[in-house]
């Protein structure tokens, strides 16, 4: 008689192409988990280096690879994933990152503790290139009010369950490549409550190789149009100049002499979600003051002027922490205006 294996609580996805610099790291992290019943697939999309190679130096039965005989994509991968997974719980995880020895273990609790929540993710450390720690924000109604103006999940670190992937028929659509994350967040969060457990349990790595510096402008093009697609939930009529003005407002291209007509927008856009009461009145107006002081922060360097801005916008006035975030600018200008100093100072100097 056959005995039938018995499912993993967890089926780990760990897409790899062509990543020997860093996968053995990542799977390492992995395996070395304090929570131990998962399985962990890599997803070999066709890579032409070492990968292959590394993988089948690892002799832990907890790991299966599914080998693409050509590249595919991130997304063609993902969705095989799920599809060749029986687990429970979906969890992600790029070649290229690290897993804190608890992640899975505090992710898993957090799950049971919040049987309401369908997808949780966690607060992260970058190193690499650049370092930092991003924390995103906590509760689902937060969560949905970041995500129509940027990213609020960190995708490596996301844990999902399958029963609301199969109950939506979600997974990654290549109409978004590269943006393929906030696309299916987008959706997530119009279906189910979506969290983020905030403690460290991901270190991901920055570097020249990643997807938002080598995809750096279809990226953008991209997630412009998911931009787009949500402000049109909000105000189904709008312009023309008005979606490229919104896009302009969103990718921080904004000429500071626009901030007056940017400020009236973020209020438009508040007045919209109070009559259709798509997100969370006061999580919405939370990220409207948040999204005006980004605007200003980035125009400070047009002089006294963006003070002058800041302090009258009625979205500032109506900001809890507005005297802290007023004295930063202020900081962030005098600091400009002593490296412009000190570079007109060097340059005279070297005058002969």
């Amino acid at each position: 008689m056959t005995v039938k294996a018995r499912t993993p609580r967890l089926a780990v996805l760990l897409p790899v192409y062509n990543g020997e610099k860093y996968v053995a790291e990542a799977v390492r992290s992995v395996l070395d988990q304090t929570f131990a019943d998962f399985e962990l697939i890599a997803i070999d999309d066709g890579s032409t280096d070492r990968s292959r190679e590394i993988l089948d130096g690892f002799s832990d039965s907890r790991l299966r690879v599914i080998r693409f005989p050509e590249h595919r994509g991130l997304v063609t991968a993902l969705n095989r994933g799920i599809r060749g997974s029986q687990s429970e719980l979906i969890v992600r995880m790029d070649a290229d990152d690290i897993c804190m020895p608890q992640r899975f273990e505090r992710q898993v609790a957090f799950m049971n503790a919040h049987p309401e929540i369908a997808v949780c993710g966690t607060w992260t450390r970058q190193f690499g290139d650049k370092g930092g720690v991003l924390r995103p924000p906590i509760e689902p109604e937060q969560i949905r009010a970041r995500l129509f103006f940027e990213w609020a999940m960190d995708h490596p670190s996301i844990m999902m369950r399958r029963a609301f992937l199969d109950r939506h028929k979600l997974g990654y659509d290549d109409e978004f490549r590269h943006v393929e994350d906030l696309d299916f967040f987008l959706r997530a969060s119009a279906l189910g409550n979506l969290a983020n457990v905030p403690e460290v349990l991901m270190r991901t790595r920055a570097h020249a190789g990643e997807t938002s510096i080598v995809h750096r402008r279809e990226q953008a093009q991209t997630e412009a149009r998911l931009r787009v697609r949500q402000l049109r939930l909000l105000m189904p009529i709008v312009t023309k100049m008005e979606e490229e003005f919104h896009i302009r407002i969103m990718s921080g291209e904004l000429d500071p002499s626009n901030l007056p007509r940017a400020e009236q927008w973020l209020l438009r856009l508040d007045q919209a979600n109070r009559e259709r009461a798509l997100y969370d009145g006061a999580s919405f107006q939370r990220e409207l003051r948040r999204q005006s002081y980004r605007l200003h922060a980035q125009a400070i360097g047009a002089g006294p002027l963006v003070l002058t801005s800041y302090r009258h916008s009625p979205l500032a006035a109506r900001h809890e922490i507005r005297v802290r975030e007023y004295a930063a600018l202020i900081i962030r200008l005098a600091i400009i205006r002593l490296l412009t100093v000190g570079r007109a100072c060097k340059k005279w100097l070297r005058l002969p």
